[in-house]
């Protein structure tokens, strides 16, 4: 059965493109294109981006994605173990059946009174221990108690006051606030004015803040882990789950989004 990357390469090839091509048309990074060709999962951050990002990439390639997904869980599911055949035990291996001896029974009296005298001697040394405590007498005391001696208080230090600072003025905000709450996991990219600022995948309940001038763009692989907020506007979730979406901001608006 042929491996998800296969089917897709095969078609990416028929249609005359490279991996820049697909990169470029689905924001989907060529590193992760290369690896799902090649069957490297461990390079992609996770299943959940993993699979958006097949189902995407077949979407664009015009093949039914959900097709492809199946033939993911085909390759990805192992094969159930036959059945060991069950042991018979060895008529050997069955322990011997021990009979009760009948021989010292006569000998349980004398072990009965041997250790009623150790308890009974036991008994009278911890008495005679008692006795003996209670029947010391306390030493008397060689040197009288020494009296403590309070010391005398240093007076207070005479409080300085400190100089007053001069406070220094606020930076001006940038009129670009964006906001990103994480209630799933969700790798994350983010370009402020034309530069890279952020590429991870931050926990989970985290909250990131980034700043822009001009323009941001932020480009997501699990649409439905994130929550943003732009310019205290809460914008809620942009997409589903397991999809790859960019969402464009200026500082007069929000451009949209492109998957």
């Amino acid at each position: 059965m042929p491996t998800v990357g296969e089917l897709l390469r095969t078609e990416r090839e028929k249609q005359n493109m490279t991996v820049k091509d697909i990169e470029k048309a689905t924001s989907i990074r060529a590193l992760y294109i290369q690896a799902i060709e090649d069957g490297k999962y461990d390079v992609l951050p996770g299943e959940v981006y993993l699979k958006g990002f097949i189902r995407n990439y077949a979407s664009y390639l015009g093949l039914n994605p959900q097709q492809v997904l199946d033939v993911y869980r085909d390759n990805q599911s192992p094969q159930a173990p036959q059945p060991a055949a069950p042991s018979t035990p060895a008529a050997s291996s069955m322990p011997p059946k021990v009979e009760a001896g009948r021989e010292g029974q006569g000998g349980g009296s004398l072990g009965r009174w041997v250790i009623i005298l150790v308890v009974l001697a036991v008994l009278v040394g911890a008495g005679w221990a008692v006795m003996n405590h209670f029947n010391r007498t306390p030493a008397p005391q060689t040197s009288p108690p020494q009296a403590k001696v309070q010391p005398t208080p240093a007076p207070a230090p005479v409080p300085v006051p400190a100089p007053q600072k001069t406070p220094a003025p606020a930076p001006a905000a940038k009129p670009i606030v964006v906001v990103a709450k994480y209630t799933a996991e969700c790798w994350t990219r983010v370009t402020a004015d034309g530069r890279e600022v952020y590429e991870g995948i931050p926990r989970v309940g985290e909250t990131l803040t980034w700043n822009a001038t001009r323009t941001m763009d932020v480009h997501v692989g699990n649409a439905a882990g994130i929550e943003l907020t732009y310019n205290g506007q809460p914008q809620g979730r942009i997409g589903g789950d397991g999809e790859v979406i960019m969402k464009s901001f200026t500082a007069n608006n929000t451009t949209g989004t492109q998957r």
